[in-house]
């Protein structure tokens, strides 16, 4: 009877643990359910520069630093063992920009799901947007001016330049509201992006919200730049532009049919110190491959572009 007893207590004991460790066992698969655990496949720490150059287009030191400019903006404190983290938010993001790739191979590159992928993109690409809108200035002082012109008259003897500007259409995705608007000259849905740049191909200044359908000079007119060189901003310097822009007094456009060796002299020193925004926009879509038509195109609608 004793032994009966001590086997029925031990039969009801394996039982109560076999019921314990089920519960701990469901709870702990609802748990991994509700928080996936994310293990990071991406360190640039654990890779070479050549590496992180082919894929990212950038060496390792300028993603750290990218990294600790954006950490305040896309990494927020928690205690949640699934954080991305931020070096991982920012390769995820350059990895998109560079190879023009569907965000699902992007995903599957690092492990993470499409809808991560696409917060992760967004959220860089809102943090870089910021950035770009206080770090992307023009020359502002008499000192920055006049170095931007000496560098400019370097190029092609072209005096008082202070920068080149030129439009250049992103291919989009056929939008839903004012279709019609996206389509550009070569009947192709896009966004019409404005930029100026100096000689160094650095990019001073963007509008980039209009669409493909919108023409050069309607964006330069109705641009903050165009007003701050009406009240003399830049003093006496000048804007180049090709012969989609109006000639203005602050900025200089080619003659459509020169006439005098003067004039065709001018049109070669134009066409020389402005081929210098075309190589902008060819170095720009070269490396960020998600802006080149040769991809398709971004797959957003207009206002996540």
């Amino acid at each position: 009877m004793m032994a009966y007893s001590l086997h029925h207590c031990h039969h009801l004991q394996s039982e109560t643990e076999f019921m314990a460790e089920l519960l701990v066992a469901l709870a702990y698969r609802r748990i991994l359910r509700r928080e996936r655990t994310y293990r990071d496949p991406l360190d640039p720490l654990a890779v070479s520069d050549e590496h992180l150059i082919k894929h990212y287009k950038f060496p390792r030191q300028e993603i750290l630093r990218l990294c600790e400019e954006l950490r305040p903006s896309i990494e927020r404190p928690t205690n949640r063992s699934h954080a991305i983290p931020c070096h991982t938010q920012v390769l995820v993001a350059l990895g998109f920009y560079t190879s023009g790739n569907l965000q699902s191979s992007v995903g599957n590159s690092t492990g993470l799901s499409q809808t991560s992928v696409s917060r992760v993109i967004n959220k860089v690409t809102d943090a870089l947007f910021k950035k770009g809108l206080t770090e992307i200035r023009m020359p502002k002082d008499a000192i920055s001016i006049n170095k931007t012109k000496r560098n400019f008259c370097m190029v092609d003897n072209f005096p008082d330049v202070v920068g080149l500007i030129d439009c250049t259409h992103i291919p989009i995705k056929t939008p839903i509201a004012n279709e019609r608007k996206y389509v550009n000259q070569k009947n192709v849905h896009s966004l019409n992006i404005q930029v100026v740049c100096n000689s160094e191909m650095l990019i001073g200044n963007f509008v980039a919200k209009y669409p493909g359908g919108a023409r050069d000079a309607f964006i330069w007119s109705n641009s903050t730049l165009h007003k701050r060189f009406e009240v003399g901003d830049f003093g006496d310097a000048y804007l180049l532009g090709d012969s989609d822009y109006p000639l203005q007094p602050f900025l200089l456009t080619p003659f459509h049919h020169p006439v005098t060796a003067a004039q065709e002299r001018y049109n070669r020193s134009h066409k020389k110190t402005r081929d210098i925004i075309d190589k902008t926009f060819d170095i720009l879509k070269s490396r960020f491959r998600c802006l080149h038509q040769a991809r398709g195109y971004l797959n957003y609608e207009p206002g996540k572009c």
